[in-house]
């Protein structure tokens, strides 16, 4: 199990970092049934909507030394899940990259501070999740509309920064329920996209094996 470098609580912003691992080992505060549903393929319905070429080979070579940069909302956790209360319900995800990662969340009343900003820079990959299912927005009817503006933020960051030029970035869109068309509708300008119908542990890990082809 690769080494967890950092905890925080939901309600701190500062970021956890895990070190590269192979793909879906148990997290802990799942259950015994979570931790066995995380080799479920079809768990989330995880698809690699679309990805150019040259990111996408980019990605899959990521060197040792590269770091991911992962932005997560912090949003309730997913119904019936088995995580701990104060665990962050992307913490699963950030434990099923191969490569090492950087955790940092974003509040959606927030938006994009200058932590964020000051974490792009050394990034070698970039994937921000935006989760809109329907619990989600029932807890905020903004929701989805605070994290686009946040994906978009992030965005254009990348783009005015050469040292970001060659660094994939992915967007991993959760959304279900009747306004998903819509949701994959108004993110149709990002070049790369992932999409899942929901954040169980299962889910995020089979998230993963579609940006990494595993």
């Amino acid at each position: 199990m690769g080494e967890y470098k950092a905890r925080t609580s939901l309600k701190s912003s500062k970021a956890h970092s895990y070190h590269a691992r192979k793909m879906a080992p148990p997290v802990p505060g799942a259950s015994n049934l979570t931790a066995l549903l995380q080799s479920a393929p079809t768990a989330g319905n995880a698809t690699l909507v679309r990805c150019p070429s040259q990111m996408l080979a980019r990605l899959r070579q990521l060197n040792d030394a590269e770091v991911i940069t992962l932005f997560t909302p912090f949003v309730p956790h997913p119904p019936g899940t088995a995580l701990a209360k104060n665990m962050d319900p992307f913490e699963p995800l950030g434990r099923s990259f191969p490569r090492k990662v950087r955790h940092v969340p974003y509040r959606l009343d927030h938006g994009m501070t200058e932590m964020h900003i000051d974490f792009l820079p050394p990034s070698g990959a970039i994937v921000v999740v935006i989760c809109s299912t329907q619990n989600v927005i029932e807890h905020n009817h903004h929701a989805f509309e605070q994290q686009l503006k946040f994906c978009r933020d992030v965005a254009g960051r990348i783009s005015g920064n050469k040292s970001l030029v060659d660094a994939p970035f992915i967007l991993l869109l959760v959304t279900n329920g009747i306004a998903k068309q819509n949701h994959e509708i108004d993110v149709r300008d990002f070049p790369a996209l992932v999409t899942i119908d929901d954040y169980s542990t299962a889910a995020l890990a089979n998230a993963v094996r579609a940006m990494f082809g595993q």
